[in-house]
């Protein structure tokens, strides 16, 4: 009986540790409330500190928003600025180009029209290319066979103008496709042999180049082509960035005006009226020779011609020293209207 009543004791003990277990989780979550609560305080009070600056820092805000607002405005007038600059040099740049593609027009689309071209590769014409080349050479002035030899090299011929040789100092890129002309006209077809063992097309190339060559080096070294290889011209600018100021701004005008070569012309004339109311005759025909410029040998047999009488150097320097004294009379003892080229 003892240990019969011993287990529903057992039993309720269980039970009751089973019911406290609940109560303390129950506990938990409270005091878990309880915890967040201060922290939820502490968010609020971060949230009222943050606004309080922002009410301070309206104004500098506003001052600020101004200040961008006039950078902005003046980045905009200076990008405005920059673009009709811009435009200006892009315009510029079109003319330029324009003329280039003009030039390039003359070049590329002004071929002879030959009725029945060659076409082929080099070995396959080659044969045709020799025979027209010994033609030629029996009848140079034939312009339809030399046009079928033209049209068949003309794109070797742009090849080397545009790309071997694109810049010869003195020459434009028509001149130097004419210059190849010449060479194949008048040295490549008149020295071709067929005897050599070379194709006519690999001696025309050779004699073009050479031709070509011999150009580059002359105008290099060329004596009266120096003052046109070291010319500047005067729309280029000092400066490689500033293209508005130009030589042409920069270098003054040192030249007479219209006007004052006109008084100038007017005071001679008045002053030479005067001065050959003094003078002999041997004398007035010294002068008029002497302000043709010639020089003392042509005055003298000028003169003698005329007057049918010879005179040397000497007595021509003696009349042009009589003539010089008698001037610098009329400077000292005439008025100044009637010597006005002395004022």
């Amino acid at each position: 009986m003892r240990r019969s009543g011993t287990k529903p004791e057992k039993a309720k003990r269980q039970t009751k540790s089973k019911t406290e277990k609940p109560k303390k989780a129950k506990s938990s979550p409270k005091k878990a409330v309880a915890k967040k609560k201060p922290v939820a305080k502490k968010k609020t009070a971060k949230k009222a500190v943050s606004k309080k600056p922002v009410r301070k820092t309206t104004k500098k805000a506003v001052k600020k928003t101004a200040k961008k607002a006039t950078a902005r405005t003046q980045s905009v007038k200076a990008l405005e600025k920059e673009i009709l600059a811009n435009v200006e040099i892009i315009d510029d740049k079109a003319e330029k180009k324009s003329s280039k593609g003009a030039a390039l027009e003359q070049i590329l689309f002004k071929v002879p029209s030959v009725p029945d071209p060659l076409i082929g590769t080099p070995k396959q014409v080659q044969k045709e290319l020799d025979s027209l080349a010994k033609k030629m050479q029996r009848d140079p002035e034939n312009e339809a066979i030399f046009n079928k030899i033209h049209l068949y090299m003309h794109g070797y011929l742009i090849n080397v103008v545009l790309k071997k040789f694109p810049f010869i100092k003195g020459y434009q890129t028509v001149d130097i496709y004419q210059e190849t002309l010449i060479a194949l006209r008048f040295k490549a077809i008149p020295g071709f042999k067929n005897n050599k063992g070379m194709s006519f097309l690999n001696f025309a190339k050779m004699c073009i180049r050479r031709h070509l060559i011999t150009l580059l080096n002359a105008s290099k070294n060329r004596q009266k082509d120096q003052s046109m290889n070291r010319a500047i011209s005067l729309d280029s600018s000092p400066l490689k960035d500033d293209e508005k100021n130009t030589y042409a701004n920069i270098i003054t005008d040192n030249s007479p005006t219209v006007d004052k070569m006109t008084e100038t012309n007017e005071a001679f004339q008045i002053t030479k009226k005067n001065l050959l109311g003094v003078l002999s005759d041997f004398e007035k025909i010294v002068l008029k020779e002497y302000l043709s410029s010639s020089n003392y040998k042509e005055i003298s047999k000028n003169v003698s011609k005329i007057l049918n009488k010879r005179y040397n150097t000497k007595s021509v320097d003696n009349a042009l020293l009589r003539i010089r004294k008698k001037a610098m009379y009329l400077r000292d003892h005439c008025r100044p209207e009637d010597v006005p080229i002395f004022l």
